[in-house]
């Protein structure tokens, strides 16, 4: 069973105070295992920007770098510009900092609502949720598959603010290389607010769990490869619709190629009727130490 309260730990990331016109901090605990995570400091950049938007534009883009690990101890402070207030589009930049020394950066591209041509590509035909294990039945089967205690293995075994069932089988124990693509349907572990901001904001959070993982799958490694560095270094999304996080939704990801020590990957998420609801790229750091 699904822990409610992780859900709403997380959405509490989105409280940020305010502490001048276009300056927000966030002082309260980070997420993350050694370093704070990448979609905790991409969804507080997206609220910071809303925060600064009177007119009812919405996110259709964001594109972003992560440029030193953030540090968990440490508050964050984020910084907004106002690039542009146009009639159509909206335009912040905004930047995450500690220690005076920007972490994070992004560039968020607003719009109205309008009326126009459509297309979209068909989403893949998999099983059904109701037919697949959910992510953390998976591990707690491998973990005594091993003999080992939940003790153990605490972070392999941790409760998310979502349910995840995936498509494809993996041992992370045993990697081996596999197809460059990976499917999981997900559902938040709880009910969200029905507002597009916190919606877009916790889609963006989450966004950011598995594409790298579609890359290390590619290549035969995982988080617990040992002498493995993984690091997220850019992460781009679009936003195609409106939102509504209500049930299961579709994550699927390929990773085209992994080279000269990054690998790349693009996630589409679909609603369960089968609309694209958003795209996302990232390219990520995957370098094997020697010793």
């Amino acid at each position: 069973m699904m822990n409610k309260s992780q859900l709403t730990k997380s959405l509490e990331l989105f409280n940020l105070e305010q502490v001048d016109r276009d300056i927000f901090s966030w002082s309260g605990k980070n997420v993350g295992y050694k370093r704070i995570f990448g979609g905790q400091v991409m969804a507080q950049t997206l609220i910071a920007a809303y925060k600064t938007i009177d007119v009812k534009h919405f996110a259709h883009s964001f594109h972003s770098y992560f440029l030193r690990p953030g540090i968990m101890e440490k508050s964050i402070t984020f910084t907004v510009d106002r690039i542009r207030d146009g009639k159509s589009f909206t335009t912040r930049s905004v930047k995450a900092i500690q220690d005076g020394e920007v972490i994070f950066n992004c560039s968020i591209s607003f719009q109205k609502r309008e009326k126009g041509l459509e297309h979209q590509i068909d989403m893949p035909d998999v099983p059904e949720p109701e037919t697949l294990k959910s992510e953390q039945e998976i591990r707690e089967e491998i973990l005594k598959e091993l003999k080992m205690n939940k003790e153990d293995m605490p972070m392999f075994i941790k409760q998310r603010e979502i349910e995840m069932r995936p498509v494809e089988k993996q041992n992370y124990f045993k990697p081996e290389r596999m197809p460059p693509y990976k499917n999981t349907w997900i559902k938040t572990g709880g009910k969200l607010p029905d507002d597009q901001v916190i919606q877009q904001a916790f889609l963006l959070y989450i966004s950011d769990m598995g594409l790298l993982g579609a890359a290390n799958n590619s290549v035969g490694v995982n988080f617990l490869t040992k002498n493995l560095q993984n690091a997220s270094l850019d992460h781009a999304m679009w936003f195609h619709r409106k939102l509504d996080l209500d049930g299961w939704f579709l994550y699927t990801i390929e990773s085209p190629i992994t080279r000269n020590a990054r690998g790349f990957s693009r996630g589409s998420i679909f609603s369960r009727d089968g609309k694209l609801i958003a795209s996302c790229t990232q390219e990520g750091l995957i370098r094997q130490w020697d010793n």
